[in-house]
């Protein structure tokens, strides 16, 4: 049950970091909850070719390699996507829309205007 709260509260983390920085949030979200279902049953499909004992410390290589994936998309998703776009230092005003957005959001949550680019005239 934990597991899943956790993949739950991460998977919306990993959704709100590719919407502030430009990605679209339901493919960062599928890619991490797929992989994360993908490395945990696949390393216990090995586990049982492998005929790993169940009483073993081997049988928490797939949860944590799982967990490991996790970690690297919620990575990717918070320093990699949108590093090419100008940075805010703090939480910022779109000059467009007045929404308040997120300190490591690049681009506007409400009205899609990028940070640091002029007002656009209606």
């Amino acid at each position: 049950m934990l597991e899943i709260f956790f993949l739950i509260i991460s998977t919306g983390a990993i959704a709100a970091y590719a919407r502030g920085r430009g990605g679209k949030p339901w493919v960062w979200g599928t890619i991490s909850v797929l992989g994360y279902l993908l490395v945990l049953y696949l390393g216990a499909l090995i586990n049982g070719i492998l005929r790993v004992p169940p009483e073993s410390d081997a049988r928490l290589l797939p949860l944590g390699a799982a967990l490991a994936w996790v970690g690297i998309i919620a990575f990717c998703a918070r320093f990699l996507l949108g590093a090419g776009r100008k940075k805010p230092s703090g939480m910022w005003v779109c000059p467009n829309c007045k929404y308040l957005n997120q300190h490591y959001g690049v681009i506007c949550e409400a009205c899609k205007h990028a940070y640091g680019q002029p007002e656009s005239s209606p």
